[in-house]
């Protein structure tokens, strides 16, 4: 009886280890409005995106990853973005909106 009780504590024990791995792998996702020119990488909320192409992907190693903050790091530093998801979970339109804000102005042509 003791070995089935410390057998199944082990299980458990196990379980919460490699679901809290898994919880750490979470992917987030930048979608860039405009693609980069060569591969860049770019720290922002405490984790490291690499950038290609039209996103910039981080493993998020903390809840400080998928924040406002981190996504007008990235606005700012690439343009507007089109999407900023981690898993199941999405910036709505007023979310990225005023993640956006913080994009540099695009730059005027003089008319001619």
């Amino acid at each position: 009886m003791m070995i089935r009780s410390t057998l199944t504590a082990a299980a458990a024990l196990l379980t919460l280890t490699l679901a809290g791995q898994a919880a750490a792998q979470t992917l987030v996702t930048a979608k860039l409005g405009q693609p980069v020119a060569e591969r860049t990488r770019l720290v922002a909320g405490g984790a490291v995106f690499q950038c290609e192409g039209e996103a910039c992907v981080a493993t998020a190693s903390n809840s400080r990853t998928f924040i406002p903050a981190t996504c007008k790091d990235i606005a700012s530093r690439f343009g507007p973005l089109t999407a900023f998801e981690s898993g199941a979970r999405a910036f709505d339109a007023a979310r990225l909106a005023a993640c956006n804000a913080a994009a540099p102005a695009p730059a005027q042509t003089p008319a001619p």
